[in-house]
This record gives C-alpha cells, structure tokens and sequence, in this order.
C-alpha cells in the first residue's frame, strides 16, 4: 500500500484532511510543528481507519529550518517505499517581519521555501510512485507579487502582501513542477477558514463575534481531499482549484516566465540545481 504524507497536519485543514484520508481507506504521514497536537491527531486518526489500515506514526518537523526540512524528507524516503501523495498544507501568517533560522523572510520560509525544498527531495519517490502533489494556495494571491530585487521583503513589508506574495508563490511553483519535474501538481483555494493560521494577525479580526463567518476545517480540506483522491488530481486540467473546480487566476499567477525565473531563484536559496 502505498502512503500519502500530509504537512501542516497538527491542526486546521492538515489535520482534518489527514483523518479522513485515513477514513477513506489510505495510509497517511501526518507531520507538523508541534509534536503534542500531531499525537492528538494521530488518534483521531487511528479512531478514524478501517480494519487493517496502517496508521504510520507522525513525524514532527518545524518549516522555519531547511535543515529539519531535510531531515523530514530522509524520514520519508525511508519509511515510504512508495509514495502516492504529496499535501503541501503547512503554512503560517505573522503579524510583523520576521526572519527564518536560515536568515529568509519567515513567511516565505514556511509557506514555500520549505515546501518546495520537500518536494524536490521527494520527487523521485513520486515520481516512480506515479504519485501526484497537492498544494493549499488561497484567493489571497491576487494581492501578491514577486519583486525579484527584493525577496525576502526587507522593504515595503505588510502582513497580507506577505501571505498573498507566499501563496502566490505555491501557485507559480505549482504550475512549473509539472513542467520541470514531470508529476501531476495541483493547487487549491480552501475559502475562508477557521483555522490557528490567523491567531495573533489580521486573520483573527476575522474569528471574532460579528466577523465573517468561516469554513470549518473539514470543509477547508474538502477540495484537498479531492485532488488527493480523484482522477482529476492525476491528470489535472487546471493548476489551480477551489469547491472542486478550476479557479480564476490573478494575471501575475499565469507568468511563465516569472514562474521559471522564480524556480531557479527558489533552487540557489534552498541550495538545489535547476
């Protein structure tokens, strides 16, 4: 049997897609920063399997070090002889600039440094797998953009252009591993979702009494699930999806050639080739 690993599985949209996956029948890795949450989650999880199911036991790995991102991926390879689904889920919002233990801008660390570190030390693995990869991006790329003269957002730094910037970049990254790497990529917008994502930032406006009112986890990873599980996740007609179809895309998430440029950027600051 093959093994699906879902980031950002300690709580939110990871850990709701992670319990089911398993419900559905699929051996899942669940893996996030906080090695207690993982722990409650993987009960929820084994509570969740059918008879016979195995239930691998998660593995805690925080995205703000590319070294544990590494370490993430040698346990992986490891214990997954085969590897069906890659879930890039992990992300996070910060409410001032900070600054990764690799010296990157935090936000752009987790939410796609990490991730598209992870994948490239996987791909192989997918690859002969006939595996795919399903990466949680949001509407909030529309307020993105990619200065190249500025990466790492030392200038001009806000909390929702940063966020916007790093989902922007999953989207470009999306669209350019299916190119380069030749396994079937996928993306999606979950909606609006109650989620630790938006503790302590501009998203928490959003949970209070009288504010919008938002998805619960479950139906945030319904689409995730989708794409993880359908024949449309293997052989996609679109990079980008929310509420299980193709979505609009901003014009800067349909650049190629930012979207190249922006992959060999992302290879010399995670230390890999083109």
């Amino acid at each position: 049997m093959g093994t699906m690993v879902v980031t950002g599985a300690s709580a939110g949209i990871g850990a709701a897609a992670a319990v089911q996956l398993t419900s559905m029948g699929h051996s899942v890795l669940a893996t996030g920063r906080s090695p207690e949450k993982l722990a409650a989650v993987h009960e929820r999880m084994v509570a969740a399997a059918p008879d016979g199911v195995p239930v691998p036991d998660p593995v805690a790995a925080d995205f703000a070090g590319l070294a544990e991102v590494r370490r993430l991926a040698e346990v992986i390879l490891e214990r997954c002889p085969r590897l069906d689904v890659l879930a890039n889920n992990a992300a996070l919002q910060t409410t001032t600039r900070e600054v990764s233990a690799d010296g990157f801008e935090l936000v752009l660390a987790v939410n796609h440094l990490a991730p598209f570190l992870l994948t490239n030390l996987l791909v192989d693995r997918l690859r002969s797998s006939g595996g795919r990869v399903v990466s949680t991006a949001s509407v909030a790329h529309r307020m993105g953009r990619i200065d190249f003269d500025d990466l790492q957002y030392e200038n001009s730094w806000r909390a929702f252009r940063s966020y916007g910037r790093s989902k922007l970049a999953t989207i470009l990254f999306t669209e350019e591993l299916g190119r380069r790497r030749g396994v079937p990529a996928t993306c999606f917008h979950p909606g609006g979702v109650k989620t630790e994502l938006g503790r302590g930032s501009t998203m928490a406006l959003l949970m209070k009494p009288g504010g919008i009112v938002l998805k619960t986890p479950e139906q945030g990873a319904d689409t995730l699930v989708w794409l993880a599980t359908d024949d449309e996740g293997a052989a996609p007609q679109a990079v980008y999806y929310a509420k299980r179809k193709p979505a609009r895309l901003s014009a800067a998430a349909q650049d190629d050639v930012a979207a190249r440029r922006f992959w060999d950027a992302s290879a010399t600051l995670v230390g890999l080739g083109g």
